[in-house]
């Protein structure tokens, strides 16, 4: 891997600040290929209003050395992440530049080979100069060169459809990437001012939309991109994007997945944006049934009253409108004889229909009510499991629940108690 750092000629060039002459002279230092590269991408802009403003703002010594120093300080511990994904250090360049407006990163092929280049002007707009925003850039440029190397990253984009598909896609993957090299499946640089929150309560809404304008032909660029915007939020399409993919690993490796045709990723959305959790309606619980396999249950008055008072929170798993899987939270006021704080959250029922278990339906159950448990401030959740039940058992432990001894005995057996930190 080379790193090509232009900083100091950066500095040293424009000193009198951006001129386009002398940008392709030192655009084609560090390639033949540069200047005409990002001359074309950049086509489509207004120049005099949309490019040259951001240019002349990043020229400044001050900026440009608070960039270079995180970009440094990154690369230094960059290679120590990359065997989560690569067998051996990928052949790939690092370029950090003065670009056109071409994006704060591109992966791209630059003299025959893979590069990371990386737009020092829209890094400095974005106020993503610093290490944990560097960092994030970096990793998801590599990738999107890892879904290059390992499969199928350029779908064929002659329709509103297949491009709208094939960005969600590939943008998706270079996510689930992102995340798997920094360690943390939540982390998106996006995240501030309740990004990520807001993303999570409305992703039925934002799935549906997305696939409505599909179907309708209408162009999805509100959804990636830092100048645009869905519903006032920019880049949510990375987080659906990566939401999708972690869907298809559902049943897929992230090789294989790297691999999928447009026909097979387009079926597979409309399954995905079909797929939701959402609240119970009280009209809807007798069907319910169909999920534990019995007849309908009327509703007790207490159930009525708990999810009256907010107390009880039911939220039922569709496909396609069937409902195949059920979780429910309660706030309780607790157990005297437990060691937990007064008042505590417990999923009080969890279960996936019979037919479709074993495709990741009850682990997603799962960490949507521990979402729902985090946003109503509790700091931890527990469980009332069968001690006998070592399929449930091995889902709440695999997902990091801790046994708390509970010498109580339910009337259909003895259970024990399972705690998590939220």
């Amino acid at each position: 891997m080379k790193i090509i750092n232009t900083c100091e000629e950066i500095k040293a060039t424009f000193v009198d600040g951006f001129n386009i002459d002398l940008w392709r002279k030192y655009a084609k230092e560090i390639s033949n290929e540069l200047p005409s590269k990002c001359e074309n991408d950049a086509k489509g802009y207004d120049f005099e209003k949309e490019v040259l403003p951001v240019l002349n703002l990043a020229l400044n010594n001050e900026k440009i050395d608070f960039v270079n120093k995180n970009f440094q300080s990154v690369i230094k511990t960059l290679n120590s992440n990359l065997d989560k994904l690569f067998d051996k250090e990928p052949d790939i360049n690092i370029v950090l530049y003065l670009g056109l407006c071409n994006g704060a990163g591109w992966a791209t092929t630059l003299d025959g080979k893979n590069t990371v280049l990386l737009g020092i002007e829209k890094i400095i707009e974005l106020g993503w100069g610093d290490e944990t925003n560097m960092r994030a850039l970096i990793l998801h440029e590599i990738g999107h060169l890892w879904h290059k190397l390992n499969g199928n990253l350029h779908i064929p984009e002659y329709t509103k459809r297949r491009k709208g598909i094939a960005q969600l896609y590939c943008e998706g993957v270079a996510m689930v990437c992102e995340h798997i090299l920094c360690g943390d499946d939540e982390f998106y640089h996006q995240d501030k001012n309740g990004w990520l929150d807001w993303c999570y309560k409305n992703e039925n809404q934002i799935k549906r939309e997305y696939l409505r304008r599909l179907d309708n032909k209408e162009s999805v660029q509100d959804f990636f991109g830092d100048w645009c915007s869905y519903n006032g939020r920019s880049d949510v399409g990375y987080f659906l994007g990566c939401r999708f993919v972690r869907f298809l690993m559902k049943a897929n490796s992230l090789k294989e997945i790297a691999n999928m045709k447009y026909r097979v990723l387009n079926k597979a959305f409309k399954e995905f944006s079909n797929t939701v959790i959402e609240p119970l309606k009280l009209e809807e619980y007798s069907k319910c049934s169909n999920i534990w396999n019995m007849k309908a249950q009327p509703l007790t008055e207490k159930w009525r009253e708990e999810i009256a008072t907010g107390n009880r929170l039911v939220f039922i798993y569709k496909i396609n409108g069937e409902f195949v899987g059920e979780g429910a939270l309660v706030i309780d006021t607790g157990d005297p004889d437990y060691t937990v704080p007064d008042k505590r959250v417990y999923v009080s029922r969890m279960i996936v229909k019979k037919e479709y278990r074993n495709r990741g339906i009850g682990s997603e159950i799962l960490e949507f009510l521990k979402r729902k448990a985090k946003e109503m401030g509790f700091s931890e959740m527990t469980i009332g499991v069968d001690k006998d039940n070592e399929n449930a058992l091995h889902l709440y432990r695999k997902y990091g629940f801790t046994e708390v001894l509970f010498d109580g005995e339910d009337e259909d057996g003895e259970y024990f108690k399972l705690m998590k930190k939220i």
